[in-house]
């Protein structure tokens, strides 16, 4: 009776996990403050990109998902086969960057929940959840990682109660996002760039292709996967809302130079009381179990394929030396970057802003694949997704180029 009643739930996570793991994955520690940040010194003025940016970051995931289910081959290796060496390089490079930006910036923000539970200096959590996490990746098994991350997608739900508790003015939300505030300066192009870059990581690109690989989906199982990315990028996309509504609630007009992590907690208020600091504390230990494992394990992904080294996280240690070898050097370079006094919250905002200026490279060369019957066969993406994804790209190298073209006006 009881298998009966759990056969659905068991068809739930079968079909919609990769997509609702991917997509919460992308709400890792250095989304949740970039967010966040967003809302306490821009305000509303910005949710206008999530309403635009939805729609593109799912057609993009719908497309790298299509590419892992068609041919069985991870990103770098179709990059290599179709473009050469050189550019599969600097795929590479570029993927390995932001993943490492990233990955500093949500170890050093997990540390600081742990700080905020316990009320001692985030340093000392650093190289415990760095040997924690490294020892959960190499000698845990893939299913059981999933399991782990699943659940710990749960945890931004406080975010849409305290955007709801804090009592929002909800006619300007719907005035700032129709008649979108646009400011020329370069706070609100970085914020931009920020908001943009943490929601298209390149990680996740390259980890939704692999996941439908570790998943051994096929291409009768486009449309599954299809719907699993809808959901968890809509979720997502919420979250990021709310987080952005209760920070704008609660801390507008805030200077990004004077923020700490408590001031960012303070978003939770509304929902936690004096508790906020806890759970927020508690949102980024959960987070960052659920996006660092993916943010180290993608690069190693990347670097085995180009150098065609045993690979995957269902294989065994023994069996994937150099696989599991460079994910031990990310965090290896983690602890590299304890030398440098490193302020979380500029930390977790900026490493986002540098990755939304380097993710386009990302961005053109799946697009490329996606519609080339070489790679795709009779399987090839949909004009209109590729069109998005195209439009993607505009949009990121916009807000490069108006970021930079501030930066070299000042």
């Amino acid at each position: 009776m009881l298998h009966y009643f759990l056969k659905p739930i068991k068809r739930f996570r079968r079909s919609y996990l990769p997509g609702i793991i991917t997509a919460s994955a992308d709400d890792d520690p250095s989304s949740i403050s970039t967010y966040s940040v967003i809302g306490a010194t821009t305000g509303f003025s910005q949710l206008w990109l999530l309403l635009v940016s939805t729609p593109l970051l799912i057609a993009i995931h719908q497309i790298t998902a299509r590419i892992g289910d068609v041919t069985k081959k991870g990103l770098i290796t179709l990059i290599k086969e179709h473009f050469g060496r050189r550019v599969a390089l600097l795929a590479v490079l570029v993927l390995v960057v932001a993943n490492l930006l990233t990955l500093v910036a949500d170890i050093i923000g997990m540390a600081a929940g742990f700080q905020l539970l316990t009320s001692w200096n985030y340093i000392y959590f650093i190289v415990p959840l760095i040997i924690f996490v490294w020892y959960v990746i190499v000698f845990d098994s893939y299913k059981k990682i999933a399991r782990y991350f699943f659940w710990f997608a749960g945890i931004i739900l406080a975010y849409f109660f305290a955007g709801i508790l804090a009592k929002p003015d909800w006619g300007l939300i719907f005035k700032s996002i129709i008649y979108p505030p646009i400011k020329f300066n370069i706070a609100y192009f970085m914020a931009a760039l920020g908001l943009i870059g943490t929601s298209f990581s390149p990680y996740a690109f390259f980890w939704q292709t692999e996941q439908e690989i570790e998943e051994a989906r096929g291409a009768k199982q486009i449309s599954s996967s299809s719907r699993a990315v809808v959901l968890g990028f809509i979720y997502s996309a919420l979250a990021a809302f709310f987080v952005i509504v209760a920070s704008a609630s609660v801390m507008l007009k805030t200077d990004i130079n004077i923020l700490t992590v408590k001031d960012i907690a303070r978003a939770l208020a509304p929902v936690a009381g004096p508790w906020a600091t806890k759970l927020f504390g508690l949102g980024l230990i959960g987070s960052g179990i659920l996006a660092i494992p993916i943010l180290a394990v993608s690069s190693a992904y990347g670097i085995a394929e180009f150098f065609k080294l045993p690979e995957g996280l269902n294989r065994k240690p023994s069996q994937a030396k150099g696989f599991y070898g460079m994910i031990t050097f990310g965090f290896v370079f983690c602890l590299a970057a304890l030398l440098f006094d490193l302020n979380p919250i500029k930390a977790l905002f900026y490493s986002q802003v540098m990755v939304g200026a380097i993710t386009p490279v990302i961005i053109y060369l799946i697009l490329r694949l996606a519609r080339e019957p070489k790679v795709m066969g009779n399987f090839c993406c949909t004009r209109l997704s590729v069109f998005g994804g195209w439009l993607t790209m505009v949009l990121l190298v916009l807000g490069d180029v108006l970021l930079f073209y501030y930066l070299f006006t000042l």
